[in-house]
């Protein structure tokens, strides 16, 4: 019998769409490393006779009856899901689980932190991170995260049911992969690049790329994927070096690349020498290319999935940060990785085990992973997305910016207006709860008056009877005594008019 699984995923690695869709409808759910880990998940759970199907990252509480009716187990695939921003969506996520009746697990989740450790941040959502603990563990064995850092933020909550996974997109291959990195990076090799666009740096690094390597920018933003199909400008640049405007040379000569599919982006980087950026899945997606990375750790989520699956690392702002892309291929170092990739593998499996799930690398599942990856391989999946403004004239190329800003400022004022709406509607529907419940509360005690009327009414009709019962008694033994008296009289009397009789004289008789 075919077991059917709901997964949250934007697509499954079978959706395919183009950029512009992409794009419109948020599939990358604004960044395409959730790709990188979502087609991992996907395989993994793809066991014979299972269909793993996406939700397009629709949840909440309205959608468990159908999922409990139609579905055997729902699959909750997160990244860094503990942080503000987040919040509404762990909200309605949490209202979700606690109306499943079917199996689910949560398959690593992690908080962003500063590299510290530091949890202050969230410490104002810490009731909605303990909800949604509470209904993961209503159902599942333990909370897997992504490394020691969250663990150690959810004991602090008071959940010590707690394993480190890491991201699940290192199962992608299986418990087999590793990564034999050569010793030497020559000079005009290919590298790939990231960048964290929210908090950008590594000028000096990518300048030095620029300059010595074929270097290309593999993006992952929602952002530049905007720039790159209608030549806007979502970001401020304060270092040129970083191509985070149109004018950069790896947009205005078309090399920099973005990729829509998790599978032409792994393809893509087995094709590089090396790879390095501040992302997390850029850097593991080149990991699964089997090709050399380092992770320029600048916050708790980097710095703790580096150190947990032994992906080399260098940290940001620390003294012995590289300047040159040379410096930085000297911390490659994949011993870490490939030793202990087999256990960390292992301690992923056990835990689907012991919640009842089985994965596509069990023993018994060779024909589905080979089914699997001959479907991924027959894929025709879309190019990757370049800068589409080449060779416009600069008045077209800067008219589409214009007109896409101004569609993406209306659709931001349409959404702002529906979580207005929803907003008020949510408040409305609260306070009609309320002046419900209050004139519920206000019948009951009316009721109760009622009930307590009654039984007074009750009480003073059996008083009343009882008053008329004892008028009659009263008026009875009134009469009894007047009788009585009238009787005491009468007898008073009789001894009277003997003594008068036997005292006159025989004359007067």
């Amino acid at each position: 019998m075919t077991k059917r699984y709901l997964m949250r995923l934007g697509k499954t690695p079978f959706d395919v769409a183009d950029a512009f869709h992409t794009l419109d409808h948020n599939l990358l759910g604004t960044n395409s490393g959730n790709l990188i880990y979502g087609a991992a998940a996907h395989k993994l759970f793809s066991t014979q006779d299972t269909v793993v199907e996406a939700n397009h990252y629709r949840i909440n509480a309205k959608m468990a009856d159908q999922v409990n009716a139609e579905y055997d187990g729902f699959i909750l695939p997160l990244a860094n899901c503990f942080r503000p921003d987040f919040e509404d969506h762990l909200r309605r996520t949490a209202d979700f689980l606690e109306r499943l009746t079917i199996p689910f697990v949560m398959l690593s989740g992690g908080a962003q932190l500063p590299l510290d450790g530091d949890p202050s941040a969230l410490k104002a959502m810490e009731p909605t991170i303990t909800r949604f603990a509470r209904a993961v563990l209503s159902g599942s064995s333990a909370l897997t995260v992504r490394g020691e850092m969250t663990a150690e933020y959810l004991r602090s909550l008071g959940f010590h049911d707690v394993v480190v996974v890491g991201c699940p997109s290192l199962t992608l291959h299986g418990p087999g992969h590793r990564v034999e990195a050569p010793e030497t990076l020559v000079p005009g090799a290919p590298v790939a690049y990231n960048l964290e666009t929210k908090d950008p740096f590594g000028g000096d690094l990518i300048a030095d790329a620029e300059r010595h390597y074929r270097a290309t920018y593999i993006a992952q933003e929602h952002g530049t994927l905007e720039l790159m199909l209608w030549a806007t400008s979502p970001y401020g640049a304060d270092d040129p070096r970083l191509p985070l405007e149109r004018t950069h040379p790896q947009f205005t000569a078309a090399r920099a690349e973005m990729y829509i599919d998790a599978y032409p982006w792994i393809g893509r980087l087995e094709e590089m020498a090396f790879s390095f950026g501040a992302r997390a899945h850029g850097n593991i997606a080149a990991v699964l290319a089997g090709t050399p990375s380092v992770m320029l750790a600048h916050d708790s989520r980097t710095l703790e999935l580096a150190q947990y699956h032994g992906i080399p690392y260098v940290i940001r702002g620390s003294e012995h940060m590289p300047h040159s892309v040379q410096e930085l291929y000297s911390q490659v170092d994949f011993t870490e990785f490939n030793r202990g990739h087999v256990e960390r593998f292992e301690t992923l499996s056990s835990f689907l085990h012991e919640n009842g799930f089985e994965h596509i690398y069990d023993p018994g599942q060779e024909s589905a992973r080979a089914d699997y990856e001959q479907r991924v391989a027959e894929m025709s999946f879309p190019p990757a997305v370049r800068p589409t403004w080449i060779g416009e004239s600069p008045e077209a190329t800067q008219r589409h910016a214009v007109l896409q800003d101004r569609d993406v400022r209306r659709r931001k004022t349409q959404a702002a207006i529906r979580r207005e709406a929803t907003t008020r509607e949510k408040r409305t529907q609260e306070q009609l709860s309320q002046l419900s419940r209050r004139v519920e509360e206000v019948g009951q005690r009316l009721e109760q008056e009622r009930r307590r009327a009654d039984a007074a009414e009750q009480r003073a009709a059996k008083a009343e009877a009882r008053l008329t019962t004892l008028d009659e008694r009263l008026r009875t033994i009134t009469q009894q005594v007047g009788e009585a008296n009238d009787r005491a009289e009468r007898a008073v009397r009789i001894p009277t008019r003997l003594k008068d009789a036997l005292t006159r004289s025989p004359r007067e008789r």
